[in-house]
């Protein structure tokens, strides 16, 4: 049985009896044992009555609500919202029922230990009462104490939901006011039976509620009640608390509500406190004076006030002057528990963390305290302190016990010594005796002085500090004064002859103490001549006057002395002298002796000694005494001193106090000094140095010239060099020391740069430069916006910005800066100023202009014809004059033009802000037309990269962000072809197109993508006005530009087909060569094919009869050549292509001649400028070769046959010609070689192409070109494979080889280094793109090759470190140079398809990968050697966990595949193997059946194969023994393992398990071979699975041993069983 007590019966009966009534309390609650508990607060109740209730969910909410769990009273308290809720939305009521019931739970609800539950409740309530308005009223009484004291709940939460809930209901104060009226008689019972008849126990059962949350709990309740009595009293009128007069006093009264002064709860004491204030004000004559002093005197004092403390010394303080009778007649302690003990008990604990006004409350209160409190003359007055001195009051002594306290907030010590100081002048006058003014001044003031003058380490306690430390003292000497003058004159002498000989005996300048010594002197006397001062000005003034006349004559020849003796090394003595003459003038230079002392001393002493470590308080002197004495002659000693002194610290410091003084407006060697320690500040950034150049700047008396020049030498530094934290570092000094300085050079003439040069810096690859260059630019440029100066800097700021677009050079602002500076500077302006600053932030007409001025002179590149709309008119363009030298177009260090630098600001400005919506027309058409001739210059460098492009690219993500802002340009100019200015722009384009330059060929195309984008965005063509009269002019115009922006964005008339007609007309009758040279011709072709090549197809309304005379007059004219000429060629080539499919049923021996003259364009040169004319016959070669041109025309097709030879021998030339030319950065040849490698594919199947032309096209330039020559030869060589295995078999000494341009190709892999500077986002690397395709081709040769071909293949492998180099090479990429390996499982690891890939980096990967897979495939024994005899550790596990995870399980599949369908292939003439795959355990079963028997073994692959070995088990031997067997096993694992060969073919069967297969089968034929059955037992092999090896030597029969033995056993006999002969057994 358990002995532990059964707790519950007795909680329950507590609980009872609080809650049901005790001896005690059984007035108040009753005294029937079974009558309802009255407090509606106790957790012992009787439940509501639910059963009148309709709704079942609201009855399961009231139930949940009783029961102990939190979280589910608040599910109930949530869904009754919810509840109430859907009443109010849908004009519900709320039943009678639910009110009674809920009255009667939320009293008790609403102190809920739960935070949420107290919180949902109130919140609830106020739902309730909204819900069912008056019907509440008569339910009030019993709620609304609870609800008014839910209010002052110590969560600020839970008050929060009480308060909001309480307004919802009673919206104003009059309606506030009245509950507070009406219900005072139930507020007030209720804060009664709160404190008086509930406890800890009744309030929570202990059963289920933990001590502290019961204590906390509790503590609430009581708090809350006490608060809302509270404030009943303090806003109730005095006309309604008469109507509750005998309640009011009746609990005011009550002994229970005082003893909560001495709760352990703050928030119930601070609580009884505030009641005890407004009782004080409004019913103090219901107060019992004794009860009250017994518990907040006699209690309250003695107890803990952490966190009450304030509010306690308030209700002291109040409770002091209302009834001062509470600390005497009404108190009735005496002893230790005496007023006068309790108070200073109380006060040594001093604020116990309350705020500074504490002290000004106990201030109060000791101000009206009876005099026999605080002057009290019983034993505790009489005691002796350590200085056994008189202790005139114990509360004194508290008072200083209580602010020197550890936990005493520092900002309170002032608050605390004036209320000392109070208290000592009210025991000061009620001394009578001299003796004890003394004694008291001596014992309380005296040490306040001599502590702060002369400290000393145990009158800690003597210590103020504190910013109102010097009224303090004031106040003290002015007490010891008043007090006893002699022991204040005493004492002020005593303290000035200390301090004399503490700077006579200071530590010498040796010691390593000597600065700490010095500089504590110096504190205090700087202290000690401060207060003298104080005084000096105070009211005391007269009294201490003649003290310090006397003082001061001793100190001043003292100090003196000391520095003339010294030398000046006791630089505290420099100091005092400095502080007494600079805060007490008068008092020292009145007395004519000092003053003769001084003179001597100035002219004498000082410049001997300026080079001390005095020497900053020597110059400081000369300063102060330079109005009072004639100290020219001393000013210039020091100079000379200076001038001639070596460097040392001492002289660094006099000089910086020199330029620290006013000399230095009017001394040029100053001057000087300053300049050279800037030099040497900047070179070797030494702290000194810079010292000496701040005090300059900061100093207000300096010349403005050498700020000037000092700022512009530290500007000068800032350039991205090393020395530009030099330069950052001055100027952060500067503008830290005097920012006026910096901000008024800035706005000069000389500083117009230092914004920019900070701006340049905030873009520095360094992030410690960059961080401080920006940070000093926000700093100057506030400071340049301050006091007015905002116009001046937007000017400032404009320049910059100017400045930065109009140059390009190293130290240029990055454009992003400009940006920046742009958008702060429009953030800034004000909105009328915008406009007037958005123009001048944008480039102007002018200015783009001056940008594009040098672009605009080059020529473009000749094969960019292929691309733009006007084709060979580029040709028409003479010699261009360009700058001799790319240097000559100034760059920034990106490599970026002027112009691109300009554009990219005002893309970047203008999508970014809303500037361009607010600047003029004019400059909008500025803008706009500069964007767009730009995005031209930018299409062609893209395209192309000239000599002298806008750009100059140094990385990947260089030419990516140039793609991005050219993309951003075009988008923004794409989003102006709808504005109203845009015809503007069109009609200035077009105006300045006239002539045969480089900008009225740029403008002119400009002008024809502007008209194409708005064509196809809107749908119209631009509207020449009369087209009809413009046109007919055009074809003679000269203008070749102007005449083809005409034609190109006209829109469709009859004049045009005039045009196309006549023009066609008059090239079919003109003779080419005649006006070849002089342009004529080109012209012509060039306006023939800009209209032509327009959407609306003219050349379908032309007479099929002009285009045939046309075509033939222009193959006759061109035999001659005429298609070699740069331009002409292509323009030519060009216009058939659009005429002839329109005369393609037309025959004629015209297609012949076709064929016969294009290849011709291929033998000329491949320049750029040929580039044009190849591509036009390769387009023209294309049409026709497109079936729909060939089956509409039998000549063609015919033509086409016979020449078909001819043409593909041409293209393998051309491509040939070709090949070494890159094409990755040149977009027109890169076209090309891409039509080209589409025309050679197609029209190389019925051709045979001599493969050795191909395999050096493999190591091309261009991956058009690589591509087109994989694709040929891998299509090519496994079908010569099979011609190759058949030679091998006729020819005996026959060797397969492969291709030595091949081997060449993959003798060595490509550098690293070359494929880590290259991006594989856009291109492989042509040269590892020709490595991999090389090994693709080699890997190729094993398709169709014969077992034997294969070997002689491995064979020149092993000749080199081909696959030891390709393995290294693919496993470093795919493995070891990256954080984690490439993920093979991603790819198609079998097979490989050129231009399959997403990306070229996956390609890479894809093609390494696969041919990691074909080694293993087709060279698993060199594979693994490589793999073996791999130096690197980490390489060769990392490739084994590899190989294992993506590789193997594919070579396990292909060998187990091909073993499966081997087995039924085998010849039969041998023994019969039956073999059995498993793909699951990787193993294979081969078996031989033995006469009834089966011999058998096992292959095992191992995870990793075929980097590791296949092993090879025994599973079932028979008639041969373990040894021959076991080297069988031995024969067909090496055969395995060591084979040469590969998947496919051979020695066998080409599979080196086969092989071993085949080997092992060999081996038990071998075996088996002339085996006769046993003569006994008429089997081969028997029972202990052996053969018959014993045989007869007359008969010859054999028998097994075993059969045999048991044969001379049963027969008694040893003859043999045939012939009866003897038989020899051994």
């Amino acid at each position: 049985m358990s002995k532990k007590p059964f707790k519950s019966q007795a909680s329950s009966a507590r609980a009872v009896s609080g809650a049901f009534g005790g001896a005690q309390d059984g007035a108040a609650f009753g005294t029937s044992f079974g009558a309802v508990a009255s407090s509606p607060l106790s957790y012992v109740y009787e439940p509501p009555d639910l059963s009148r209730l309709s709704e079942p969910n609201i009855v399961v909410a009231f139930k949940n609500l009783q029961k102990k769990d939190a979280t589910t009273k608040a599910k109930a308290l949530e869904d009754l919202q919810s509840y109430v809720f859907s009443l109010e939305t849908g004009k519900g009521a709320l039943e009678e029922a639910i009110l009674e019931a809920w009255t009667k739970v939320y009293p008790r609800t609403s102190v809920d230990t739960s935070r949420r539950v107290r919180q949902l409740a109130h919140t609830l309530q106020g739902q309730i009462v909204m819900s069912c308005g008056k019907r509440i009223a008569k339910y009030m009484p019993a709620i609304v104490a609870s609800w008014l004291a839910g209010q002052y709940d110590n969560d600020k939460s839970v008050s929060r939901a009480a308060n909001e809930s309480f307004n919802r209901v009673f919206g104003t104060q009059e309606k506030k006011s009245n509950v507070w009226r009406l219900y005072q008689s139930s507020i007030l019972e209720y804060a009664r039976d709160v404190i008086v008849k509930e406890t800890t126990y009744t309030l929570s059962d202990e059963r289920t509620t933990s001590p502290d949350d019961a204590s906390s709990k509790y503590s609430r309740v009581v708090g809350a009640a006490t608060t809302v009595v509270s404030i009943f009293l303090d806003s109730t009128p005095e006309s309604d608390l008469e109507k509750s007069q005998s309640l009011i006093a009746e609990f005011l009264n009550e002994e229970k509500v005082w003893k909560l002064a001495c709760h352990d709860d703050s928030f119930v004491r601070r609580a009884l406190y505030r009641l005890l204030i407004v009782a004080l004000a409004r019913e103090k004559d219901a107060l019992n004076p004794k009860l009250v002093s017994a518990n907040i005197l006699t209690s309250g004092l003695h107890t803990n006030q952490v966190s009450s403390a304030f509010d306690f010394a308030k209700a002291l303080s109040v409770l002091t002057v209302e009834l001062p009778n509470v600390w005497t007649v009404h108190y009735n302690g005496r002893g230790k528990k005496s007023a006068q003990n309790r108070l200073c008990h109380f006060l040594k604990k001093g604020s116990q963390g309350g705020p500074v006004e504490f002290w000004n409350h106990i201030s109060t209160t000791l101000s009206n305290l009876p005099p026999s409190i605080l002057l009290s003359a019983d034993a505790e007055a009489d005691k002796v302190d350590a200085d056994e001195h008189r202790t005139y009051s114990p509360v004194l002594s508290a008072i200083r016990e209580g602010l020197n306290n550890k936990n005493e907030p520092r900002v309170n010590q002032g608050a605390a010594w004036h209320l000392y100081l109070s208290v000592a002048e009210l025991i000061q006058s009620s001394l009578e005796n001299a003796d004890d003014h003394h004694q008291f001044c001596r014992a309380s003031i005296l040490p306040i002085l001599t502590q702060f003058i002369s400290p000393f380490p145990g009158q800690s306690q003597w210590v103020i500090s504190g910013p109102q430390q010097g009224s303090i003292f004031i106040r003290a000497c002015s007490i010891a004064l008043l007090g006893d003058p002699e022991a204040f004159k005493k004492t002020w002498q005593s303290l000035s002859v200390k301090l004399i000989e503490d700077i006579k005996t200071s530590l010498p300048e040796q010691s390593k103490d000597f600065a700490r010594s010095q500089d504590t002197i110096s504190t205090r006397a700087n202290q000690w001549y401060q207060l003298q001062a104080s005084l000096l000005r105070s009211n005391v003034a007269g009294s201490v006057h003649p003290i310090f006349e006397k003082t001061v004559s001793l100190e001043v020849p003292s100090i003196v002395s000391v520095l003339r003796d010294q030398n000046g090394k006791p630089y505290a003595a420099a100091a005092a002298l400095v502080a007494l003459i600079q805060s007490a003038p008068e008092l020292v230079l009145s007395q004519d002796v000092i003053r003769v002392t001084m003179t001597a001393f100035v002219n004498d002493v000082l410049p001997n000694i300026l080079l001390s470590p005095s020497a900053s308080h020597l110059v400081r002197l000369l300063q102060i005494l330079e109005d009072k004495f004639d100290v020219r002659q001393c000013y210039e000693k020091c100079k000379q001193i200076l001038a001639n002194a070596p460097e040392s610290a001492a002289k660094s410091i006099a000089l910086q106090s020199f330029v620290s003084s006013p000399r230095l407006s009017d001394t040029d060697f100053l001057n000087q000094v300053v300049m050279n320690s800037l030099r040497h500040a900047k070179k070797d950034d030494d702290g000194a140095s810079w010292d000496l150049v701040m005090a300059a700047v900061s100093n207000p008396m300096a010349p403005q010239n050498l700020t000037d020049e000092v700022l512009a030498g530290m500007t000068e530094d800032l350039t991205i060099n090393a020395r530009s934290l030099a330069g950052l570092n001055g100027l952060e000094k500067t503008l830290k020391q005097n920012e006026a300085v910096v901000r008024k050079f800035a706005l000069s003439t000389r500083g117009s740069n230092l914004v920019s040069k900070l701006l340049l810096l905030a873009d520095s690859p360094d992030d410690t430069v960059s961080q401080r260059a920006r940070s000093l630019n926000s700093v100057l440029e506030r400071a340049l916006a301050a006091n007015g100066g905002s116009r001046q800097a937007a000017k400032s700021m404009i320049d910059i910005v100017n400045e930065g677009l109009d140059r390009a050079g190293p130290e240029s602002l990055s454009v992003d800066a400009l940006v920046g500076q742009a958008r702060k500077l429009l953030e800034q302006t004000s909105s009328s100023d915008i406009p007037a600053v958005a123009a001048q932030l944008l480039p102007g007409a002018i200015q783009s202009n001056a940008a594009l001025d040098l672009l605009l002179k080059r020529s473009p590149n000749a094969s960019l014809a292929i691309t733009n709309p006007y084709g060979g008119a580029l040709y028409m363009l003479p010699s261009a004059s360009m700058p001799r030298t790319s240097q000559e177009i100034s760059r920034d260090l990106d490599g970026y033009t002027p112009a691109f630098r300009m554009a990219q600001y005002a893309t970047k400005l203008i999508k970014s802000t809303e500037i361009f919506d607010v600047v003029a027309k004019e400059v909008k058409i500025a803008v706009c037309k500069f964007v767009a001739i730009l995005l031209q210059l930018a299409g062609d460098d893209l395209s192309v990269c000239g000599p002298f492009p806008l750009w100059k690219i140094s990385d990947t993500d260089q030419e990516l962000e140039i793609v991005d802002i050219v993309g951003e340009a075009q988008v923004l100019l794409k989003a102006w072809l709808t504005s109203s200015f845009i015809a503007e722009v069109q009609s200035q384009l077009l105006a300045d197109t006239s002539g045969h330059s480089a900008a009225s060929y740029y403008r002119a195309r400009t002008y024809t993508a502007l008209s194409t984008e708005i064509s196809e965005s809107q749908g119209v063509r631009v509207n020449h006005g009369d087209e009809s009269d413009q046109l007919k002019q055009l074809y003679k115009s000269p203008d070749l530009f102007t005449s083809a922006a005409h034609l190109t964005s006209a829109s469709d008339s009859k004049e045009l087909l005039r045009l196309c007609n006549g023009v066609l007309a008059d090239l079919t009758v003109r003779k080419f060569n005649e006006n070849a040279e002089d342009g004529k011709v080109l012209m012509e072709f060039v306006l023939l094919n800009c209209v032509i090549y327009r959407p609306e197809d003219y050349v379908d309304e032309v007479p099929q009869q002009r285009l045939v005379f046309f075509v033939k007059h222009v193959l006759e004219q061109c035999r001659n050549g005429l298609l070699l000429l740069p331009g002409v060629g292509g323009e030519i080539m060009k216009a058939l292509t659009a005429v002839l499919p329109k005369i393609k049923e037309i025959y004629g021996s015209f297609w012949a001649d076709l064929l016969d003259i294009v290849p011709h364009v291929w033998l000329g040169n491949t320049n750029d400028e040929d580039i044009y004319g190849i591509h036009s016959s390769l387009k023209l070669l294309s049409l026709l070769k497109r079936p729909d041109m060939q089956q509409s025309n039998d000549d063609l097709l015919d033509a086409w046959v016979e020449k078909r030879r001819l043409v593909v021998e041409g293209l393998v030339g051309l491509m040939i010609e070709l090949q070494d030319t890159p094409d990755e950065a040149h977009q027109p040849r890169r076209i090309v070689n891409e039509l080209l490698s589409r025309l050679l594919s197609g029209l190389s199947d019925d051709v045979n192409i001599k493969t050795h032309d191909l395999y050096p096209v493999l190591a091309s330039a261009s991956a058009a070109l690589q591509q087109l020559a994989y694709q040929l030869l891998h299509t090519h060589i496994p079908a010569a494979q099979e011609q190759v295995s058949v030679d091998k078999a006729l020819t005996k000494d026959f060797i397969a080889q492969l291709p030595q341009e091949l081997l060449s190709l993959i003798l060595s892999a490509p550098s690293f280094g070359t494929l880590a500077e290259h991006n594989f986002g856009r291109t492989m690397v042509s040269t590892l793109r020709s490595y991999l395709l090389s090994w693709k081709l080699t890997f190729d040769h094993w398709q169709n090759a014969s077992y034997k071909v294969q070997a002689d293949y491995i064979a020149t492998l092993k000749e080199g470190t081909y696959i030891q180099d390709f393995l290294t090479f693919a496993l470093n990429i795919l493995i070891t140079s990256r954080t984690r390996p490439i993920d093979a499982s991603k790819f198609d690891i079998e097979t490989y398809t050129a231009g399959d890939s997403e990306t070229p980096e996956h390609e890479t990967h894809h093609l390494l990968i696969h041919l990691y897979y074909l080694c293993l495939r087709h060279l698993p024994t060199l594979s693994k050697e490589w793999w073996r005899d791999t130096a690197s550790r980490s390489l060769n596990i990392a490739t084994e966990t590899w190989t294992q995870k993506y590789i193997s399980p594919l070579i396990i599949t292909s060998e187990l595949s091909t073993i499966s369908a081997w087995a039924p292939t085998q010849r039969t003439d041998d023994q019969p193997m039956t073999v059995k795959t498993s793909p699951s355990s990787c193993e294979i079963t081969a078996s031989i059946p033995i006469d009834e028997q089966t011999m058998a073994i096992a292959v095992r692959l191992p995870p990793a194969y075929p980097l590791h070995r296949a092993e090879v088990k025994s599973i079932h031997r028979v008639g041969v023994v373990e040894k021959k067997w076991n080297s069988w096993l031995i024969n067909a694992q090496g055969v395995m393992n060591l084979s040469s060969s590969s998947g496919g073919g051979g020695a066998g069967e080409g599979s080196a398990l086969i092989d071993g297969l085949v080997a092992w089968r060999k081996n038990v034929s071998a075996a088996m071979k002339g085996q006769t059955e046993c003569a006994i037992c008429y089997s081969v092999v028997s029972g202990d699975r052996q053969l018959p090896s014993k045989r007869c030597s007359t008969c010859k029969n054999c028998f097994h041993s075993s059969c045999l033995f048991r044969w001379f056993k049963s027969s008694n006999s040893s003859s043999c069983p045939l012939c009866r002969n003897s038989f020899n057994y051994s």
